[in-house]
């Protein structure tokens, strides 16, 4: 699953809204692999599930190519279809 860059700032927008995090801030978390913001809203074992699949670049992209992840991703931004207007 490649997504574009607009689709990129369009995630990182509506993820800084939902967190109540400056997108600055999410973007450097983001950039560094931290996800501190993101991990300190899930319960601990999920924390774990969520870190060990983003360490794996292959593993990460099968997750958010999933149809389970791509209705998480509809359910939080709250929109039907394509969740940045992209692909």
């Amino acid at each position: 699953m490649n997504i574009s860059k607009n689709q990129q700032e369009y995630l990182v927008s509506m993820t800084s809204k939902k967190l109540g995090v400056p997108e600055a801030e999410l973007r450097r978390e983001l950039q560094n692999g931290t996800f501190d913001r993101l991990l300190g809203t899930l319960p601990r074992g999920d924390q774990q599930k969520l870190t060990a699949a983003l360490s794996n670049p292959a593993t990460a992209q099968a997750v958010l190519a999933s149809p389970q992840a791509k209705e998480l991703m509809r359910k939080i931004f709250g929109e039907k279809g394509n969740t940045a207007g992209g692909k």
